[in-house]
């Protein structure tokens, strides 16, 4: 079994992909606009919203995630709402480098990167998308 986090972000999902794998060090794999699906008379998409991401996957080593943009009708929104995203470093290193990507830009810096009780690195930030990431590094 795997778990895969999926971030719906309201028209700035490709923005938000190509960030995050940045951030990860990842890649963006199948991507798939609105434009691309087939047509259905139940769904219409509206023409402002063809080029908006429909699917893409964010493939980075130890996981992957998925993000898409909504439809104007759907008020679907990922954000801070009882939901964190955690990443688990391999190094003080790395957690520091998250940490600074995942800051530039950020709504919020709710615990500066630091050492806590239970890890030798541990910070929490509000990215520019609303989503709230843990960054933490223990040795154990």
């Amino acid at each position: 079994m795997k778990l895969t986090s999926y971030l719906i972000i309201n028209g700035q999902a490709e923005e938000a992909a190509n960030f995050y794998a940045n951030v990860l060090g990842g890649k963006v794999e199948n991507l798939y606009r609105y434009d691309s699906m087939p047509p259905c008379p139940e769904m219409p998409i509206p023409e402002e919203c063809k080029q908006m991401i429909m699917h893409c996957c964010i493939i980075f080593h130890g996981g992957s995630m998925s993000v898409a943009d909504t439809l104007p009708h759907d008020k679907r929104d990922f954000g801070n709402k009882g939901h964190m995203m955690t990443l688990d470093c391999d190094s003080i290193a790395q957690a520091e480098e998250v940490y600074a990507k995942l800051t530039e830009g950020a709504q919020k810096i709710e615990c500066e990167l630091a050492e806590a009780f239970f890890a030798k690195r541990y910070a929490e930030v509000v990215d520019r998308f609303g989503v709230l990431w843990a960054i933490m590094y223990d040795e154990n």
